[in-house]
């Protein structure tokens, strides 16, 4: 009886030319599920692996399973595969508000265009020409682009495909941080007569948001132990957000100190006093004793009152923005603007929109709050 001789091998290794330096080709054989062989290359960058010994070594836990006949089942594996373990295993790991964006792109856009392709035949050119053809904004299609390139990471990871270079890394989003978008910039005298127009406690949520510069999801989050009434100071320690308290802002540089203005102190302490929990949150829902809800107070107070004083457009976000531009109007130093603003590069401040609470950062502070009163 003769024995059919397995076949055993071991990948070759190519050097391949680049405008910058090189790169390596790794290329192997594999059979599919239906009996075909086929071929499959492997990119690696050559600034991760120096010589061929590291690539290798490197596709050393690929070629063990090829051989071994594991491999064609990895192989065969879907993108809808490696979605479902992503949902089950990674995505639970995330903060509540990344979850629910990701679930929401996964589900509604990945998975009805990818699910059924095997992983090893989804390619930066087939991604490319569908994050063209997608209808929604620039920055949703750079979240899509880096899901995609996540779930690229996890499949070498467990080993689903062979390591190597990522194949989203060809695929680049233009514009992507381009805001579509156009956010509203108010004036101080249109910041007071929509607050004006807002019934409390309303009021003076837009008020705290406006004189610190805060997004609604730290305002929200607020607590009285907090505020340091001696020294007049806030600290941020928490969020409010997709119903949700997170215990860390957005960044590092967020989680900060705040001078308060007299004016917003005095209003505080008004309010403090008419609150029967002076333990609880400053701005907490009679009903249930959490916080309120931003898209609610959004579309049933703040948007109303602002289209009352002739504002269409006005959100949230405006308000920090609107910061951004007063302190800007009135010309404070851009180091004290970032602090104020609390973004970790001044890039971020002066672009898009070092922290100590010094006697010179309160008066920059003041100069904006004063217009606000």
């Amino acid at each position: 009886m003769k024995f059919k001789r397995q076949r055993y091998q071991k990948g070759s290794v190519r050097k391949v030319t680049r405008s910058q330096g090189f790169a390596w080709e790794f290329r192997f054989y594999y059979t599919d599920a239906d009996g075909q062989r086929r071929e499959k290359v492997q990119t690696l960058d050559s600034s991760d692996y120096a010589t061929e010994f590291e690539v290798r070594k490197a596709m050393e836990s690929q070629m063990s399973a090829l051989n071994a006949g594991t491999l064609r089942e990895r192989m065969d594996l879907t993108f809808g595969d490696l979605v479902t373990k992503y949902l089950n295993e990674e995505l639970p790991k995330l903060k509540p508000s990344t979850q629910g964006t990701n679930a929401s792109m996964a589900k509604l856009h990945i998975l009805p265009q990818w699910e059924d392709h095997r992983i090893a035949d989804v390619d930066a050119y087939a991604v490319d020409e569908w994050l063209t053809a997608l209808t929604f904004g620039q920055a949703s299609k750079v979240r899509a682009r880096n899901m995609m390139k996540r779930l690229f990471d996890l499949a070498m990871l467990w080993k689903w495909i062979p390591l190597g270079r990522n194949p989203m890394d060809l695929v680049k989003v233009k514009k992507g941080s381009k805001r579509l978008k156009r956010i509203v910039i108010i004036s101080p005298e249109q910041f007071r007569a929509i607050v004006r127009a807002l019934p409390e406690p309303y009021n003076l949520m837009v008020l705290v948001c406006g004189c610190l510069g805060l997004r609604v999801s730290e305002a929200l989050a607020l607590r009285w132990a907090d505020i340091n009434w001696e020294a007049a100071t806030l600290g941020i320690a928490q969020v409010y957000t997709h119903s949700q308290l997170q215990d860390s802002p957005k960044t590092d540089a967020s989680e900060s100190e705040l001078p308060i203005f007299p004016a917003l102190l005095s209003a505080l302490r008004e309010w403090q006093g008419r609150q029967k929990q002076k333990d609880s949150y400053v701005f907490a829902s009679p009903r249930t004793g959490r916080p309120y809800s931003a898209d609610t107070i959004r579309t049933r107070y703040l948007g109303p009152a602002a289209l009352k004083v002739g504002i269409k457009g006005f959100g949230w976000h405006s308000i920090r923005h609107s910061y951004k531009s007063w302190m800007a109007a009135a010309k404070i130093n851009p180091a004290h603007m970032k602090d104020l603003m609390r973004h970790s590069d001044i890039a971020t401040t002066m672009d898009v929109y070092g922290h100590t609470l010094t006697p010179e950062l309160r008066e920059s502070n003041s100069l904006v709050a004063r217009q606000l009163f």
